[in-house]
């Protein structure tokens, strides 16, 4: 498609050509009778101004067609370079106006979360975080990839996550979270050693293809490790196991779903939650129900009784219908 259009620009020129030769050669033909061969070497040295002496002697109507026959092919090497120049200039403005457009973008990410890599498991990423309105960035160099063949309006920047150059660029110390998931255990550990020493606070989340290097990505500063031919394999078990359960468990967690809503209610100081009983919270109320407690200890209780107390630092895991309010 380019291609042709890159030789579109170019007929008008070449068109004017032909007919600039055709007229410069039936010009000189008639005024001076002579023969086409004649007529069209004339007409060809006289456009292309390469300084060969005419042909024959000219008349004075001969000289002045020369003269007009000249000017056209001035005008003739103005429109071609004109052509030539409007492919270049389009193109590099239009890179202008995108990288200014991206950079735009990118100064005004904040909270947001930093993709390395643009796979299939990175695609499965950005689709949830565009699902759930989460600000991110992938950097990806392979446009090929997945991520970067979308013709959706993400922020994809062409540069490695190797590199701490372009974690900086996508603005590492203002991110919640950055996923790992190069094609390669060593790129990933490699990025979030990179990441973690960025960024002390950020929420570093990889992919591994070998059981191996869990431990390492843990020691490099990893919150997650994820084995996707593990987790994988674990449902596929459990569907074979308890089938009912596994197929309930995907219609609540998946996010597209809006017949449910789960969430983490976090209790903090000061919050009204704090010492209140189960049974003395409007949860239910609300439309959700208390699936699990964590302590601030650590401590993880699941179907909490009613007279479980709520103390600063505890989390709440609630599911609910999402018709009800949902609890900020």
């Amino acid at each position: 498609m380019h291609i042709f259009k890159f030789f579109w620009v170019f007929i008008k020129p070449f068109l004017f050509l032909m007919a600039l030769a055709l007229i410069g050669s039936s010009g000189f033909i008639m005024i001076e009778n002579w023969r086409f061969l004649d007529a069209l070497y004339m007409t060809v040295i006289t456009i292309t101004t390469v300084g060969f002496g005419e042909v024959k002697q000219l008349s004075d109507n001969g000289k002045i067609f020369t003269i007009i026959l000249i000017i056209g092919g001035v005008l003739f090497y103005g429109a071609g370079l004109n052509a030539l120049l409007r492919i270049f200039l389009e193109k590099s403005f239009k890179k202008i106006v995108e990288d200014a457009r991206m950079k735009e973008k990118i100064n005004k990410l904040k909270d947001h979360y930093i993709i390395c890599g643009g796979g299939r498991m990175a695609l499965s990423i950005v689709n949830e975080l565009q699902r759930s309105n989460k600000p991110f960035i992938v950097l990806e160099t392979n446009p090929e990839s997945p991520v970067s063949k979308s013709t959706l309006p993400w922020i994809v920047l062409n540069r490695d996550a190797l590199l701490e150059e372009s974690l900086i660029e996508a603005r590492i110390e203002h991110a919640k979270g950055l996923a790992a998931v190069l094609p390669t255990d060593a790129d990933n550990l490699f990025v979030v050693l990179s990441a973690r020493r960025l960024n002390s606070n950020i929420r570093i989340e990889t992919r591994i293809a070998k059981e191996s290097s869990r431990d390492k990505m843990l020691q490099a500063g990893a919150n997650k490790v994820v084995s996707p031919y593990t987790v994988g394999g674990l449902q596929i078990a459990r569907s074979f196991i308890n089938p009912m359960v596994d197929d309930f468990l995907e219609v609540v967690l998946d996010h597209a779903n809006y017949e449910f809503a789960m969430k983490v209610v976090k209790v903090q100081e000061g919050d009204e939650l704090v010492n209140k009983k189960i049974r003395d919270t409007d949860f239910r109320e609300k439309g959700y129900i208390i699936i699990g407690v964590r302590h601030a200890n650590g401590q993880l209780k699941f179907a909490p009784e009613s007279d479980c107390q709520f103390e600063a630092g505890c989390e709440v895991l609630i599911l609910g219908s999402a018709r009800e309010p949902v609890l900020d």
